[in-house]
């Protein structure tokens, strides 16, 4: 007989500490950094699931995301060009983040990626609790969001998924990391916070793989997926994931229309 594992009510879990944001953050970058170390030549201009982006330029956004987290100049001098050029602001950060590196190769952007990292990480765990209060820039993220849950959260799941596109930018499988798991977490409570299907259970299986409860009340229904492919279509990805559903089939229907801010 095989033991089954309490689903965890995914609404009720906590967010990411900054302690716990700032581990995760390392662990994911560091896994990054050495997944691209292993690159060819030719692998750092594969195409990738984000159409205006390779390889290269996703490594250059990443690395660019914490030259703003370990340097406030930065981040002004991006945000100023940002209001500058109108349209939606992460759109024009993320530019801003790109042309800084349109000259530097792949193994260069790596080095400095792996160098800004711990200041970045330490920068945002101690950032002041008026800062961390303070609303997030709207547009993409949920409503009421704080900079503290950019800080902690979106920043780490951002780097999980590229990390997704470059390996299968690249033909590889995606390298395990030990913090994968609360990456995944994190993204289901997001999903179980804006649920609007009926109360079931969600397996996922792959990296991050766990059980847990949408909804409130008894579930009547499980559903299952692999842990990546499904969180490429909560990203808005091109996905089309193997959702295999016990019970009501309004649960698959409402998977498949959920989207999560990455």
């Amino acid at each position: 007989m095989t033991a089954t594992t309490t689903p965890v009510h995914a609404a009720a879990m906590q967010q990411s500490s900054p302690e716990r944001g700032e581990e995760v953050l390392l662990d994911q970058v560091g896994a990054f950094v050495a997944e691209l170390r292993e690159l060819s030549a030719d692998g750092w201009a594969s195409p990738t699931d984000c159409p205006a982006w390779d390889v290269r330029q996703i490594a250059a956004h990443v690395t660019g995301a914490l030259d703003e987290g370990a340097h406030l100049r930065v981040m002004i001098r991006h945000s100023l060009g940002a209001k500058r050029h109108g349209g939606p602001m992460v759109d024009a950060l993320n530019a801003g983040q790109v042309a800084d590196r349109a000259q530097r190769s792949g193994p260069e952007i790596v080095d400095e990626m792996e160098r800004l990292v711990p200041k970045a990480a330490r920068k945002r765990r101690t950032a002041p609790g008026l800062m961390r209060g303070r609303a997030a820039p709207g547009g993409v993220l949920r409503p009421g969001s704080t900079l503290g849950y950019l800080f902690d959260v979106i920043y780490q799941r951002d780097v999980w998924m590229h990390r997704v596109d470059t390996a299968r930018a690249t033909g590889r499988a995606l390298r395990p990391a030990t913090s994968d798991a609360e990456v995944v977490g994190q993204v289901i409570r997001d999903l179980a916070l804006d649920w609007d299907g009926p109360t079931a259970v969600l397996e996922l299986s792959g990296p991050g793989a766990g059980r847990w409860l949408l909804g409130s009340g008894e579930p009547a229904s499980t559903a299952r997926t692999d842990s990546v492919e499904y969180l490429r279509l909560l990203a808005d990805r091109p996905a089309d994931p193997t959702i295999t559903v016990d019970g009501d089939p309004a649960v698959g229907e409402a998977l498949r229309r959920a989207r999560v801010a990455f």
